[in-house]
């Protein structure tokens, strides 16, 4: 795999864009609680994206190249210092002029890892998806939300176990916190194991005000206490292994279609930020 942004431009032109994978990883730089760092979902995507271009090298002999991710992503919550987050329709135009940019080179195989669960963010990676597919044709998937949403290759059964005990882990919980632990336990700050448990249902998470409830003052919901290093190589090799099945099926134009669409994005209600004043990021302000 190599850095696209370390070519010259007479070698991408060069490339035989034919057999080439294109990823590009939109992330946001947020608070992740008192333990996590702010870029830990670009480090999450990161990690991911280059393990599924390792095995999707050796496997297929494609080609895979790799864009310095893009720190751009919405999110519903921004009540915290730290994060960074853009409008769903800054959002949507900047996927969508990285697409086309690799498009207008040639590229026709482009796998987007929007590696940020919230629904705005994924409903405007997805808008975008659509809107570059039909200006080239086929050209793009970006199947993090599905996976997301439990569509992914085989899960170990201490996973599935875990999770069936754990249930509603949805921010700097145990799940982000393995998977860090896993990927660079420096990155991990002392004393995760003694945070409380902060936690909602799927149906109380549709409410922001009931989010930073449960946040409370400590930014995160789920239970990170719980977190651990073995657990986090089954989280992380669950999602290399879907995107790879992801970015496989998409290569070859079959069967891809199961990580094509996020159930949400139907839901009329979570587009309301891509409406004038409904969607504009709301920040907190230091006060003297």
């Amino acid at each position: 795999m190599r850095d696209l942004s370390l070519l010259t431009w007479a070698e991408v032109n060069e490339l035989d864009k034919s057999r080439c994978m294109v990823f590009a990883v939109l992330a946001p730089i947020e608070e992740h609680g008192l333990h996590l760092p702010l870029a830990t979902d670009i480090i999450e995507g990161e990690h991911w994206s280059k393990g599924a271009m390792a095995r999707l090298e050796e496997k297929l002999g494609t080609e895979c190249f790799y864009l310095p991710p893009f720190p751009v992503a919405s999110a519903s919550v921004n009540e915290f210092f730290g994060s960074v987050h853009f409008p769903m329709s800054t959002t949507c135009d900047v996927a969508y002029a990285v697409m086309d940019s690799l498009c207008s080179m040639g590229f026709m195989n482009i796998v987007i890892i929007a590696s940020h669960a919230d629904p705005e963010h994924q409903i405007a990676v997805e808008k975008a998806v659509r809107k570059i597919n039909r200006k080239h044709g086929l050209c793009a998937i970006a199947p993090m939300g599905q996976i997301f949403m439990g569509v992914s290759t085989e899960r170990t059964q201490r996973l599935e176990s875990f999770e069936k005990t754990h249930e509603n882990d949805y921010h700097a919980g145990w799940v982000e916190t393995s998977a860090m632990l896993d990927i660079d336990p420096q990155l991990v700050r002392a004393g995760y194991e003694k945070l409380p448990s902060r936690t909602i249902t799927d149906r109380e998470m549709i409410s922001k005000k009931r989010q930073l409830a449960a946040m409370g003052g400590y930014g995160h919901i789920g239970e990170p206490q719980y977190a651990t290093n073995e657990l986090g190589k089954d989280l992380n090799e669950s999602c290399i292994a879907s995107v790879c099945d992801a970015a496989e099926r998409f290569y070859f134009r079959k069967g891809y279609e199961k990580y094509q669409h996020y159930p949400l994005y139907d839901i009329l209600p979570l587009h309301i930020g891509f409406i004038g004043i409904f969607g504009k990021v709301r920040r907190k302000k230091v006060t003297a």
